[in-house]
């Protein structure tokens, strides 16, 4: 008796998901219709739009499949654990780039995914689009190694598909590994002023004022810069800050 209520359990899930899928596909009276019979079958069997679809809420009100998108659908699936290891990797492949997923279904897939592999296949395209004049083989490699510095709340941290973030988190930790933060000191006042602008000039960002002087991401060829600029124009810079003063000072009554 119990293997013939699964088997009609079975039957109505199957006969469910056909109804699904004409609602879906539907317009018009023919979605209407089809919602109806959906929601009369959901009814008639006890059964929920989740027992049909594991993407789908625990409810049997059909409006619910308004919010169903294909990604949440596949992750489902493979989470679920019933997929072949072909058709899991297949998925997951998709999934990887799927830009539609939330933040929870993004830390969900994490641990599913080969970060390593996912680096390793990726890196050569992050390195031509980054246009390195370092050489395109040198700097994948040298994302490569970065990438294996990020950790899952480096990449949850940026918008996007998993891959997006991982490349995002990548590229941050490339660029901390090859620029590291560096304290330029200077003396309060005019000498601070002109080392901020100075590495704001060389690096392209806004310096991060400190105690004793700024604090900056240079890496080795930038650091000489920003002291080479320093000692050749620091003089020049006070004159400057002086004749200034000296100027305002004049305009005031």
């Amino acid at each position: 008796m119990e293997a013939m209520t699964d088997a009609l359990r079975a039957s109505a899930i199957e006969k469910g998901q056909k109804l699904i899928g004409l609602y879906r596909r539907g317009v018009g009276g023919e979605r209407a219709n089809a919602g109806r019979l959906l929601h009369a079958h959901l009814r008639a069997h006890d059964l929920t739009l989740f027992d049909l679809d594991g993407s789908l809420p625990v409810t049997q009100d059909v409006a619910a499949l308004e919010g169903w998108r294909e990604s949440a659908a596949l992750l489902a699936s493979v989470l679920g654990g019933a997929l072949p290891q072909d058709a899991q990797d297949e998925a997951l492949t998709r999934l990887v780039d799927a830009d539609d997923l939330t933040d929870a279904e993004v830390a969900r897939l994490l641990p599913l995914v080969d970060l390593e592999t996912l680096i390793d296949v990726r890196a050569d395209g992050w390195a031509y689009a980054a246009g390195s004049a370092d050489g395109e083989a040198e700097q994948a490699d040298s994302y490569r190694q970065a990438g294996r510095r990020v950790q899952p709340a480096d990449i949850l941290a940026y918008p996007g598909s998993l891959a997006e973030r991982l490349r995002e988190a990548t590229l941050r930790a490339h660029f901390v590994q090859t620029h590291p933060e560096r304290l330029i000191r200077a003396a309060p006042g005019v000498p601070q002023r002109f080392l901020l602008g100075v590495l704001a000039s060389v690096t392209g960002r806004p310096a991060v004022p400190d105690p004793e002087g700024a604090r900056a991401h240079l890496d080795a060829g930038q650091l000489a810069r920003v002291r080479a600029l320093l000692a050749n124009h620091a003089a020049q810079a006070e004159a400057i800050a002086l004749d200034a003063a000296e100027a305002f000072g004049r305009t005031l009554r």
